[in-house]
């Protein structure tokens, strides 16, 4: 039958899998910033906010300044703009989303104006000059004021004196509505440093605001920004950043450290240690010195336990063979020389004969009893353990085939760690040992925590042999039949269950504990 082993296929090495959890932990946070578009998103958003609130200040003073300099007749507001403007509050939320398809070209330069602004936007027209310049030198805002029309009146640039009637956002402000585009840039020669004040950004973010009083509409006020460009965002926040990628390497090192001194190294040694164990380079090895985490711990100790437990039955093979060979050597010489005695002895006496063939039988006889007792003794170690058995009803079964007499003090439902066959067993063997040594009873006592006592009234066991009765083939009625195994697998039993058997002080008979536990 072919040895089990493991499928082999290809698995990742632990390092691996530690290196590839490290790399994972390190490398999300910064794939994340660079493919965050909701922060791209964000940035637009908060600089259309700002902008909006900039205009909506800016509108209110150009219509108090008209108002002050003799007002102006504006163009009615329609119905749904002057219900919304009517109400107590009417805030504007940004909507604007930072994607390629959603930027419009730049905007058409201005045109001719179609007539003069009146003469009220001309006295308002130097003060909203002089306010744009003053807000651009803080906001780095872009401004532009319209009139009715949509001519520009005053801006922070060089459209003064030119028509916007023609872009749809001064359209949608002059009836009424807060429009938001964002535009591309004109093209850009060169980067801007990471350093300048330039936010580098490829698209501005443009907000038009109706100018209103009453239910009409007396012009428009237009913002415009490059939004915050992530590269300066991440430029800007640097130290930041960089205290955060200095936190989460340390952590990332940290955590592999971790799984490598508590997790891989301890896998690896105890992978060394079954190596060892199972080659015969090393069969007793010593416990590591770190074992990490309690269930590595726990199977450093199996490892021990079943390198304890190879150690011992291969000591008790090689003992059990030496034994074997021993104890059947001299039965095998006697067989043998008896049969060649009878080969060649056509006329031999009857007598003689007779004795010959006795030998034969009978020393054929105690190899069947050795053999038999092996046999036993091999049972006795692959029984289950994971039973308990009632030992009342176990000794009422030993009276049916005692042949001596059987007296028992033992609770009712008292129980063994052993399988009832186990317990049959164990029994059968103190039984017997008992009969060979001429009992005539046997006393079973049951005491507290699992311990019994197996008394007999024979002839005991002399102090010389005391120490030598739980030997394999140890025996001293070997004239009688006797094999020497008997109590050898009572000490088995007992000792895979985690128990003991102790042969105790006695002023007659034999006494035997037994205890678990």
């Amino acid at each position: 039958m072919p040895g089990l082993g493991v499928r082999r296929k290809w698995r990742p090495r632990l390092w691996l899998v530690i290196a590839a959890l490290v790399a994972i932990l390190v490398s999300l946070p910064i794939a994340g910033l660079f493919l965050a578009r909701l922060a791209e998103n964000q940035f637009v958003r908060e600089t259309e906010r700002s902008l909006i609130a900039q205009a909506a200040v800016f509108a209110e003073v150009y219509a108090a300044a008209l108002e002050e300099a003799g007002g102006a007749p504006g163009r009615a507001l329609p119905e749904a703009a002057a219900e919304r403007f009517a109400e107590e509050y009417h805030p504007v939320s940004p909507g604007l989303v930072a994607d390629d398809a959603a930027v419009a070209e730049p905007a058409a330069p201005g045109r001719d104006m179609v007539h003069p602004p009146l003469a009220a936007y001309a006295r308002v027209a130097w003060r909203l000059r002089a306010l744009a310049f003053g807000a651009q030198k803080t906001t780095l805002a872009g401004y532009r004021f319209t009139d009715e029309a949509g001519q520009v009146i005053a801006s922070s640039g060089a459209e003064t004196g030119t028509s916007l009637s023609h872009l749809p956002e001064i359209r949608g402000a002059l009836a009424g509505e807060v429009v938001s585009v964002l535009r591309f840039r004109e093209p850009l020669e060169e980067r801007h440093a990471l350093n300048s004040i330039s936010r580098d950004t490829a698209f501005r973010v443009v907000v038009t605001h109706p100018v209103v009083s009453g239910r009409r509409v007396l012009g428009a006020v237009q913002v415009a920004r490059t939004p915050v460009n992530l590269r300066k965002f991440l430029y800007d926040e640097r130290v930041l950043l960089g205290q955060m990628a200095a936190v989460m390497v340390a952590g990332a090192a940290l955590l592999g450290f971790v799984f490598w001194r508590f997790v891989s190294r301890p896998i690896l040694a105890l992978r060394t240690q079954s190596h060892e164990v199972a080659t015969g380079l090393r069969p007793a090895p010593e416990p590591l010195a770190h074992y990490g985490v309690a269930e590595l711990a726990e199977l450093g100790q199996s490892v021990l336990s079943m390198a304890e437990t190879l150690t011992e039955r291969s000591d008790a093979l090689r003992t059990y063979t030496d034994h074997v060979t021993h104890e059947l050597k001299s039965p095998v010489t006697a067989i043998v020389g008896a049969a060649e005695l009878l080969e060649g002895a056509e006329r031999m006496d009857p007598a003689r004969r007779a004795r010959l063939l006795a030998t034969i039988h009978a020393e054929g006889l105690r190899m069947d009893a050795l053999l038999a007792k092996l046999r036993e003794l091999a049972r006795a170690r692959t029984l289950p353990a994971a039973e308990d058995a009632d030992l009342g009803a176990a000794v009422a079964r030993l009276r049916e085939a005692a042949g001596i007499a059987i007296v028992a003090d033992v609770p009712e439902g008292f129980r063994l760690p052993l399988s009832p066959e186990a317990l049959d067993i164990l029994l059968a063997q103190l039984l017997a040992n008992a009969r060979e040594h001429g009992a005539r009873e046997l006393r079973v006592t049951a005491g507290p925590a699992g311990v019994v006592t197996v008394t007999d009234d024979g002839a005991g066991i002399a102090p010389a042999n005391r120490s030598h009765v739980f030997e394999p083939f140890f025996t001293t009625k070997r004239e009688t039949g006797g094999t020497g195994m008997g109590l050898a697998i009572v000490a088995a039993l007992v000792r895979q269950r985690g128990g003991r058997v102790t042969l105790l002080e006695s002023a007659r008979g034999a006494a035997f504990r037994v205890a678990f536990g």
